[in-house]
């Protein structure tokens, strides 16, 4: 059984917290696929598929669905910082 996606479409989405799972479920909800099962696939854009809109490809998900994707992940243990101008003189 081939699993060749027909259709993809492109979500993002940010999650801040102190806990690095927590934030990466907060990133989930963000990009409206939390309800999903995740699996990591490689980023081939397979032939004759077509990219569809992200508010068109949430409607094709159901909660407790196998979604194959691609995930880019960004973290960091610094918390935010605001640069300060000190002016001298």
């Amino acid at each position: 059984m081939a699993f060749v996606a027909k259709k993809i479409f492109l979500t993002k989405g940010v999650g801040k917290h102190r806990e690095r799972l927590s934030s990466f479920e907060l990133a989930l909800r963000s990009a409206g696929i939390a309800a999903c099962n995740i699996v990591r696939v490689s980023s081939i854009f397979p032939p004759n598929c077509k990219l569809i809109s992200r508010s068109e490809g949430l409607k094709h998900i159901e909660p407790g669905q196998v979604a194959f994707t691609v995930i880019s992940e960004n973290s960091t243990r610094e918390a935010a910082k605001t640069r300060r101008a000190r002016r001298t003189g």
